[in-house]
């Protein structure tokens, strides 16, 4: 069953592969910190949050506790951290938020766009 369209979302998001390798977060993170980071932004996209828990998040990374509480420091502030109304914190990816914005501005503008040429090509000057 889809989503309502106001909580509809794209399947995908723009991966940059220059902004990807020049950024400086990335290029301070070894290649198992992408990895997990990378693994929980997929995550964060598909779900739109993820629990703050260590547990979880190993198992979305596929790998154990331990590690997880090791590499999420060096990637933590890619994530912002809220509470729901029951005190459960969650992890959203910036980036991800950042590009569901760009994504719904950019549907806005094409929305809007289409619907000026379809009144512009169907409006009848002689009824």
């Amino acid at each position: 069953m889809r989503n309502n369209s106001q909580n509809e979302q794209s399947p995908a998001f723009q991966f940059y592969a220059g902004d990807w390798i020049s950024d400086p977060s990335r290029m301070r993170m070894t290649l198992e910190e992408q990895g997990a980071y990378i693994l929980l932004y997929c995550h964060c996209w598909r779900g739109f949050q993820i629990p703050f828990d260590f547990e979880i998040m190993s198992k979305m990374c596929n790998c154990t506790e331990e590690k997880i509480k090791k590499l999420f420091p060096k990637f933590e502030h890619l994530f912002k951290q809220f509470k729901d109304k029951h005190g459960i914190t969650y992890l959203v990816s910036v980036q991800a938020e950042a590009e569901r914005k760009e994504q719904a501005t950019n549907r806005a503008k094409r929305s809007a766009a289409g619907k000026k040429g379809a009144e512009a090509r169907w409006k009848s000057d002689d009824v």
